[in-house]
């Protein structure tokens, strides 16, 4: 399933499943921890596009915390709806069209925001080098770099069997490259590891359409307003209680690394300048 076609279908159902919501829940540990650590104040997100669901909102929590959020897109029909989402909520964001790397720089000055970081869309990436170089250009705290793991068995089969549309640049998620053009850079590894570690596997599907194909679930239900779940009605207060049943699934994250190796949907590594932050 890949996002390039199913990402519209998300701003006409809001609806987004388990898996996804999780991994945004998990997420926010993470940016709070580098909240704390580094004080950021301002956000860039770039590329935005990379996880399934609702496109544009993974960086909503920064700025439900009153931080400065930037992201850019590269579709002007993507940017629209996801300009919409933001509005609805009363969460201030500022969103560029950047259509890809290779052929333009950054339209933001040096060292414009505290942190910059992506989520699963480096693939999506012409030029890895040359985008690497310019989010190190435009950031003085932090980069926080997510890619799928690629010790997943889940993983390596969705590689495997994916086309240029689905994955166009499957060999830019490799961390040695992404440590090697960042510290010619100037940047440090300060933390990785593994995260994102649910009971479920690595598939490109809505858990409860797992469950109906292999027929614990009828396809008719998949979609109801029971098994309805969005990130969306927890920042606006629907649904104020949605963290807590979400965390429940989060038993594994702390466990043994071959586990967390083997199982864990994402790899991160939180990237700080070598002479220690300005």
């Amino acid at each position: 399933m890949s996002i390039n076609i199913t990402w519209p279908q998300y701003f006409g159902n809001y609806h987004e499943g388990v898996g996804t919501t999780y991994e945004r829940f998990i997420l926010h540990k993470y940016f709070e921890f580098i909240r704390k650590k580094c004080d950021v104040q301002s956000v860039l997100e770039s590329p935005s596009f990379g996880m399934t669901g609702i496109s544009g909102i993974n960086s909503m929590w920064w700025a439900w915390k009153g931080v400065e959020v930037t992201i850019t897109d590269s579709k002007h029909d993507r940017i629209s709806l996801i300009k919409e989402v933001w509005q609805k909520l009363g969460l201030k964001l500022n969103i560029k069209y950047y259509p890809d790397i290779t052929d333009s720089i950054f339209p933001f000055k040096d060292k414009s925001f505290d942190l910059g970081w992506n989520f699963a869309a480096l693939w999506f990436v012409s030029d890895l080098e040359k985008f690497l170089k310019e989010l190190a250009r435009v950031c003085k705290k932090a980069v926080f770099i997510c890619i799928p793991n690629k010790s997943n068995i889940f993983c390596k089969l969705r590689v495997s069997s994916s086309n240029l549309e689905e994955i166009p640049y499957p060999d830019n998620i490799d961390a040695k490259k992404i440590i090697h053009i960042l510290g010619v850079q100037g940047w440090d590894v300060k933390e990785r590891g593994y995260f994102d570690v649910p009971p479920w596997p690595d598939i490109a599907m809505k858990k409860e359409e797992l469950l109906a194909k292999i027929g614990f679930k009828k396809n008719k239900d998949i979609n109801s307003e029971k098994d309805y779940i969005c990130i969306l009605d927890f920042f606006n207060g629907k649904k104020i209680a949605m963290e807590k049943e979400i965390m429940k699934y989060s038993f594994l994250e702390n466990s043994p690394i071959l586990v967390r190796k083997l199982w864990a949907h994402h790899q991160y590594f939180i990237f700080e300048p070598k002479d220690g932050l300005k």
